[in-house]
């Protein structure tokens, strides 16, 4: 006896990364006015493996006529910033070459595609500017930032109904991200600096090193989260980009400290700059983002404090 295949309304692709956990995350915790969890189609690595394009298009418009879905959220990225730098065809082939597969496979069955790109596209040299808008020039630095550009432009030219929707400085209670990597740090920092130093017998204070002259919006994964799944329900913007983050711009050495205190942890942070701290991949000097799906998200330390708030009991 044949069991039939589940119809869903939205199909994600990315499922183990941070927006695909967020996004299901709300829809486990929280109700939503049109999506219920059942209606939604997580796809990982194992039924999606974008890094294998001789048979990915088969394998799309398998998925696709399998479950029918009226919409594709594709959040599967190469998301490895410095890595990219040297592994340029696998940033690639995964965020344009992919992406180029998936959205013309879903325009020929007229399925909205939502493309999720990054603010890497721009590479602000002033922080005495104003936010990026979605018509903004884009002028990508660096492998990863480069790819992310030639997705949009993808989607752009293959896609039908489409939204391409630039976030920042994505965190959250999942994957990995900067807010973790700081409270790893601090964990073991904090760890030793309680063995007493062997000629003081005093505590070591901890410090950590961030950058400071690097400005951008953070931006939790769970609130992107919910205003994806606004937009879906709603669809009155009209196609084309999108900006969401959370407000207020901040450098990471900020966004550190802010870490630090709502969790109560005695760290000093140390502003350093990106010379100092010689990362492999350029970043933008500014890329904050005037936010046009959601001109009224909260603040980004309010959205911190959730986030932390589920990491301290998980």
């Amino acid at each position: 006896m044949s069991t039939q295949s589940p119809m869903y309304s939205v199909l994600v692709s990315g499922a183990s990364g941070q927006v695909g956990q967020s996004l299901r995350h709300v829809l486990d915790t929280e109700e939503t006015p049109l999506f219920s969890k059942n209606s939604w189609g997580f796809l990982d690595r194992s039924s999606l493996d974008l890094s294998q394009t001789d048979n990915l298009s088969s394998v799309i418009e398998g998925l696709l006529d399998k479950h029918a879905p009226k919409a594709f959220v594709h959040a599967a990225a190469f998301t490895a910033v410095d890595a990219a730098e040297t592994q340029k065809e696998a940033a690639f082939t995964i965020n344009e070459t992919a992406t180029r597969i998936l959205a013309a496979a879903c325009a020929k069955r007229n399925i909205l595609f939502v493309y999720l790109s990054t603010d890497f596209v721009f590479a602000g040299k002033s922080t005495d500017q104003k936010p990026f808008l979605p018509s903004d020039p884009i002028h990508p630095i660096g492998v990863y930032a480069q790819s992310k550009a030639a997705g949009e432009k993808a989607v752009q030219l293959h896609g039908g109904p489409h939204y391409i929707v630039r976030t920042s400085w994505v965190f959250s209670p999942f994957g990995n991200n900067f807010v973790k990597t700081m409270l790893r740090l601090a964990k073991e920092r904090l760890q030793f600096s309680s063995e007493p130093n062997q000629q003081t017998s005093a505590r070591v204070k901890p410090t950590i090193s961030v950058v400071s002259d690097q400005f951008g919006c953070p931006t939790s994964a769970l609130d992107l989260a919910r205003a994806l799944l606004a937009l879906l329900t709603v669809q009155s913007l009209p196609y084309g980009i999108l900006h969401f983050s959370n407000a207020g711009p901040v450098h990471w050495a900020q966004l550190a400290g802010a870490v630090f205190e709502q969790s109560n942890l005695p760290i000093t942070v140390k502003p350093i700059s990106s010379e100092d701290f010689a990362a492999a991949a350029p970043r933008p000097a500014y890329s904050v983002l005037e936010n046009t799906l959601d001109p009224k998200a909260r603040h980004w330390k309010e959205a911190l404090a959730e986030v932390l708030s589920i990491l301290k009991t998980a």
